[in-house]
């Protein structure tokens, strides 16, 4: 998301690589805090990806317990039992252990308990939402340790919750809008690659192309700042060598690098927009909640490039050499139609989906998922201007 005229900050206290999720305890004391609710699902704590975590807090003799109510496609319902906890346990910090849906939720809950109103309050849908500035005070102490590569929530400053009542994903957020500011985010995130070990090969593939989309979403982004192309390019680069290793073989190292990839990207989100990609793909998820995030992006990708491609070729010719595409003696248009043919491959050698009606999505919700794409903050830096009308013809050609 643009921020024009401000200019961000990156306040959150980052560690990366193997075995940092051991680290909580430690810093967790060397914060002075004494007390923590993990927040996490049903999943993550059944399959022992908790252990390690609670065996640091042990260590540090920081009293805990654990949350574990967190559903995929979080919804408001969840943020607010979340809070509930929270808010009736005294404790000092929450530490978020798992995927985006999980993060998401633990960061909603952390700016309800200290900010006043209701949800919905600091859900943004345009660009003048972004810097309002709407978050008052600093969210409740936020640690992020994500056991997923794909949405980069650790260290961003976005949520993304569904309001059921409205069959619709809000994105709720703030930047850092002044040193010292209040906004929505970590104060510590531990990155560790061993926690994504266990990760099925269908999520490993739907959460690695999700981040490999927000670097491509990033770079081409109306407003881009320059500051984000070199990482943005890396990440593109990075997924395709490194995707279908994990997704085939679950290989440690490919696993480490897609979480980089992730991270990288997720950084990049703070200082660049999202597109017409999100837009659709967000709004489809909170049609049908049953649909994976990724796998919706997987869907819009092609589409949503090659409508964008016809007025900024230049842009995507770029993604194209930033996959590995041999893009020598080729014209822009003709080198980002490669960079379309790229995207299609990575999709099917990680056997995502390539259409909405595998997704079992009704032709007849085409226009609807059209229309409420046009309420997304992400559909304010595609690069390229569409309305209902573009956006139903992007969607058809998903179909």
């Amino acid at each position: 998301m643009s921020l024009g005229e401000y200019t961000l900050s990156f306040p959150i206290w980052v560690e990366f690589g193997n075995g940092k999720s051991k680290r909580a305890g430690e810093v967790i004391d060397a914060k002075g805090w004494n007390s923590a609710l993990l927040v996490t699902d049903q999943g993550i704590r059944a399959a022992g990806i908790l252990d390690g975590v609670e065996a640091s807090l042990e260590a540090e003799g920081i009293e805990y317990d654990v949350y574990d109510g967190v559903e995929p496609n979080p919804t408001a319902e969840m943020v607010h039992d979340t809070l509930d906890v929270l808010s009736g346990g005294g404790y000092d910090v929450v530490v978020a252990v798992g995927g985006g849906s999980v993060i998401d939720t633990a960061k909603c809950a952390t700016l309800m308990k200290t900010n006043s109103g209701s949800l919905a309050d600091y859900e943004v849908n345009t660009p003048e939402d972004v810097t309002a500035g709407t978050v008052e005070n600093h969210t409740h102490p936020l640690i992020t340790i994500p056991t997923t590569a794909g949405t980069g929530s650790e260290v961003d400053y976005w949520a993304v919750i569904t309001a059921q009542e409205r069959e619709f994903k809000m994105a709720i957020g703030q930047p850092p809008l002044y040193p010292d500011g209040p906004y929505l985010g970590a104060d510590v995130s531990l990155v560790d690659p061993e926690l994504t070990a266990s990760l099925p090969p269908r999520q490993t593939a739907a959460t690695g192309f999700d981040a490999f989309s927000h670097a491509l979403e990033n770079h081409v982004a109306a407003g881009a700042p320059e500051l984000v192309k070199p990482y943005t390019k890396h990440v593109m680069g990075l997924v395709p060598e490194y995707l279908g290793d994990a997704y085939e073989t679950g290989n440690m190292e490919a696993r480490e690098q897609m979480l980089f990839g992730s991270h990288m990207a997720g950084f990049c989100e703070n200082f660049a927009g999202f597109g017409a990609i999100h837009s659709l793909a967000e709004v489809t998820g909170g049609m049908y909640p049953e649909i994976p995030h990724g796998e919706a992006i997987a869907v819009f990708t092609p589409p949503v490039m090659r409508y964008n491609l016809e007025e900024y070729p230049g842009r995507y010719a770029e993604v194209a050499d930033a996959m590995g595409s041999d893009v020598s003696g080729l014209s822009d248009v003709e080198a980002a139609h490669e960079a379309v043919d790229a995207v299609e491959a990575l999709i099917d050698e990680v056997d995502l989906p390539s259409s909405l009606s595998e997704l079992d999505v009704a032709e007849d919700d085409l226009e609807t998922i059209a229309e409420k794409s046009l309420d997304t903050i992400e559909i304010h830096d595609n690069p390229r201007d569409a309305d209902a009308a573009d956006l139903l013809e992007v969607a058809r050609d998903a179909y």
